[in-house]
C-alpha cells in the first residue's frame, strides 16, 4: 500500500508535466517535479484521552496549521463525551497503546504518509509556531545533513521534564541525536513503524497497555536500524504531564497508573530481553553510536541510570557518578 502511494506521486508528477508541457519552460517543469517528488506526507494523529475540549483545540490548530488530512481518535470510554472533531472511534476502551496502535493500522494500511505526527491531550501546541512548516523545515534539514531518522521529537517545556529535552530559547544546537525522549508529540516515519509492526514491538507490542513499555522500545528498535531519535531543540510544544489523571478522568488514580505502567513495563521487557533488559537496550545504542559518525551532538542520556545502579551498590552513594554521560568519550 505504501508503494503504491509513491506510484500515484509519480503518476501524478507525470499528469502535471503532460498538462503544462507547452506552457513553461523545460528548467521550470523539472524543477516542480522536483519539488512534488521531494514533498513529504505528514499525518497527524490526535489521541484523546478523556479530554474532549483539549483534542478539539489541538485538532483546529492543526487546521489552522495547514493540514488537511488529521485522524481525531476517540478512545472507546464513557466518561467523557466524544470531541467535536473525533473521526476514528473506537467501541471500547483499549488504554493508550491500543488505540495508538489502531489508529496507526489504519492510517498506514490505507492512507499511508512519511511520517505520522502522534500527539496525545497532554501535549499543548503553541499558537505562534505553524507546526506543519517547522516540521517539514526540520525533515529537510535533518535529511540534508544524511541523516536517516526514524523520530524527531521536540523540545518540552514542562517543570517535570528531563534535563536534555527541555526547551531553552536560547539552545546552542538545533539538533541532537539521542537514546531516549519521552514521547511527547513524537514525530514517527513510516519506516520506523513498519519495522516495529513486524518484530511487533513498540506500538505493536500486543500486551502493553500503557506507553512505558512502548518509549523504550521506540528507542532500542531506531537504534538497532539505524533510523535515528533527534531531538529538535528549537521546536517546542507544552507538556502538561498526566493531565488526565490531574483532572481525575483518567479511569484510575495516578498512583495506580504509575504503580501498573511500571510492573507493565518489567514484566515484558524482561520477558522479551532477559533480565538485565535496561542494560541491553541502553548499550545497543552506545554500540550503534559509537560505530557512526553524526553531524548533531550524541546525547548518551542513561534513562534508566543503570551505572548508578552498579556503582552505588560497589562504591555508595556520595561517590557515585552517572557514567552514561561519558561513555562515548
Amino acid at each position: 500500500m505504501y508503494l503504491c502511494y509513491k506510484l500515484d506521486i509519480v503518476i501524478n508528477c507525470i499528469k502535471i508535466y503532460i498538462n503544462n508541457k507547452n506552457k513553461y519552460s523545460i528548467e521550470y517543469k523539472i524543477g516542480q517535479l522536483k519539488k512534488i517528488m521531494s514533498g513529504r506526507r505528514i499525518l497527524p494523529i490526535v489521541l484523546n484521552y478523556n479530554q474532549p475540549e483539549e483534542t478539539d483545540k489541538i485538532y483546529e490548530k492543526l487546521v489552522k496549521d495547514g493540514f488537511e488530512d488529521i485522524i481525531s481518535v476517540d478512545n472507546g470510554s464513557d466518561l467523557m463525551p466524544q470531541a467535536k472533531s473525533a473521526n476514528f472511534i473506537l467501541p471500547k476502551n483499549i488504554k493508550a497503546v491500543g488505540q495508538t496502535k489502531m489508529a496507526l493500522i489504519y492510517a498506514m494500511d490505507y492512507f499511508p504518509a512519511d511520517y505520522y505526527w502522534i500527539i496525545n491531550t497532554s501535549s499543548e501546541l503553541l499558537e505562534e509556531i505553524n507546526y506543519k512548516e517547522r516540521l517539514i523545515e526540520s525533515v529537510n534539514e535533518i535529511k540534508s545533513n544524511g541523516i536517516n531518522f526514524g523520530i524527531i521529537s521536540p523540545a518540552l517545556i514542562s517543570d517535570e521534564i528531563i534535563k536534555h529535552q527541555e526547551y531553552k530559547e536560547n539552545s546552542r544546537c538545533n539538533y541532537s541525536l539521542c537514546c531516549w525522549c519521552e514521547c511527547i508529540a513524537p514525530l514517527i516515519s513510516h519506516e520506523l513503524l513498519e519495522k516495529t509492526r513486524i518484530s511487533n514491538s513498540g506500538y505493536f507490542e500486543t500486551r502493553a497497555q500503557r506507553g512505558w513499555v512502548t518509549t523504550h522500545e521506540l528507542g532500542y528498535e531506531a537504534a538497532r536500524n539505524e533510523l535515528w531519535w533527534i531531538l529538535d531543540h528549537k521546536l517546542p510544544v507544552k507538556w502538561n504531564r498526566n493531565l488526565g489523571y490531574k483532572k481525575k478522568v483518567g479511569g484510575e488514580s495516578l498512583i495506580t497508573y504509575r504503580e501498573e505502567a511500571g510492573s507493565e513495563m518489567k514484566t515484558i521487557l524482561s520477558d522479551k530481553y532477559g533480565k538485565y533488559w535496561r542494560i541491553k537496550l541502553y548499550l545497543n545504542f552506545v554500540k550503534k553510536t559509537k560505530e557512526k559518525k553524526f553531524p548533531y551532538k550524541v546525547i548518551p542520556y542513561d534513562p534508566f541510570g543503570i551505572w548508578k545502579m552498579f556503582y552505588t551498590r560497589f562504591h555508595g552513594e556520595k561517590t557515585v557518578k552517572n557514567l552514561a554521560y561519558y561513555c562515548l568519550v
